[in-house]
C-alpha cells in the first residue's frame, strides 16, 4: 500500500494547480493571494501529528494578513505569508466543530485532491468576506476575533480605526486595551506598539 503521506503530497500538487488558477501562489502547503489593498489571503493544509502510514488527517486553515497592521507594527516581510502571523484566522469546521479530512494510502490522488478542494470551496467565501481592513475592523468592533486573543483584537482594531475610520471609537478602544494589560507583563510592550503605530492617545 502507498504511504498516505505520498498520496497527500501528490494531492497537494493538484490542489496547487487549481488554486493557481484562482490567483494563489504557494510556498509549501501554504497558499496565498495578495489583494489590491496589499492584504494577503492565506490557506494552509496542515497534517495532524496523529497521521500514520495508513491514514493522514488534514485540517484546512485560513486567514487574512493586514498590510496596514503589519506596517504599523513593523513586521518583517515574511509574516505576510505565515498563517500563524495572520490577523484573522480560522479552521475549516462543520456544525461548530473542526473538520479533519482523511486521506488513506489506498485513496486515489484525484479523489483526495477533490476532498481538499471541496473544503477550500466552502471556506473561500468567508475568507473573501474578511479580506479587507474594513471587514476586519467591523468584525472586531462587534467583539468577535477568530484566532486571536482579546489584547490583539483591541490593538489591531485601534490601528485600523486610526487609519480607516470610526475615530470616535479610538479613545475607548485604547482605554480598554490599557485596562486589559495594566500591571501585566504585556503593558510596556503594548505602550511601545501603540507608539510605533502612531497612536498617541493620552491616558
Amino acid at each position: 500500500m502507498t504511504h498516505s503521506g505520498s498520496v497527500v503530497k501528490d494531492a497537494l500538487a493538484v490542489v496547487r494547480r487549481s488554486l493557481k488558477e484562482m490567483g494563489f501562489s504557494a510556498k509549501g502547503a501554504v497558499f496565498f493571494r495578495r489583494g489590491m489593498d496589499g492584504n494577503t489571503s492565506l490557506l494552509s493544509v496542515q497534517k495532524s501529528q496523529t497521521s500514520s502510514a495508513a491514514e493522514s488527517r488534514l485540517a484546512i486553515n485560513y486567514g487574512t494578513y493586514s498590510k496596514r497592521i503589519g506596517v504599523a507594527l513593523r513586521d518583517p516581510a515574511s509574516y505576510e505569508i505565515a498563517l500563524d502571523r495572520s490577523h484573522w484566522r480560522k479552521r475549516f469546521s462543520e456544525g461548530g466543530r473542526e473538520k479533519w479530512l482523511s486521506v488513506k494510502g489506498s485513496d486515489a490522488v484525484e479523489q483526495s485532491a477533490g476532498s481538499i478542494l471541496q473544503g477550500v470551496a466552502i471556506v473561500l467565501p468567508e475568507l473573501r468576506d474578511h479580506s479587507t481592513d474594513e471587514a476586519l475592523r467591523d468584525e472586531w468592533l462587534s467583539g468577535v476575533s477568530p484566532g486571536i486573543v482579546e489584547m490583539k483584537r483591541l490593538l489591531y482594531l485601534a490601528i485600523l480605526i486610526n487609519e480607516i475610520g470610526h475615530k470616535e471609537r479610538l479613545e475607548s478602544v485604547v482605554a480598554d486595551l490599557r485596562a486589559l494589560v495594566s500591571g501585566g507583563v504585556h503593558e510596556s510592550l503594548i505602550e511601545r506598539q501603540l507608539t510605533d503605530a502612531g497612536l498617541r492617545v493620552s491616558r
